[in-house]
């Protein structure tokens, strides 16, 4: 479990350290903002959507951000134990 959480963490630092992963995150959530601007008023469901999108969008990040924090804890926890081995 521990070992697994310490994995994921790692990874999910990788993916917000890359370049092309968060290019595309922030295309997609500025495609959604100009969406959203340039809806017209009675587009209600338009502008919804892209309110939904760029909570999905922040969702992600957030969840990623949990998982290198859980990593860190995890790792730590390790170091501190002594029974840190090559992870």
């Amino acid at each position: 479990m521990t070992e697994d959480v310490i994995r994921k963490g790692t990874k999910s630092e990788l993916l917000l350290q890359d370049e092309v992963f968060t290019d595309a995150l922030q295309q997609l959530q500025d495609m959604q903002i100009f969406k959203w601007k340039t809806s017209l008023p009675d587009e209600t469901a338009k502008r919804e959507q892209a309110w939904l999108m760029i909570q999905v969008i922040d969702n992600l990040r957030t969840e990623l951000k949990k998982m290198v924090d859980n990593g860190w804890i995890e790792r730590k926890k390790l170091e501190r134990s002594g029974k840190l081995k090559g992870i």
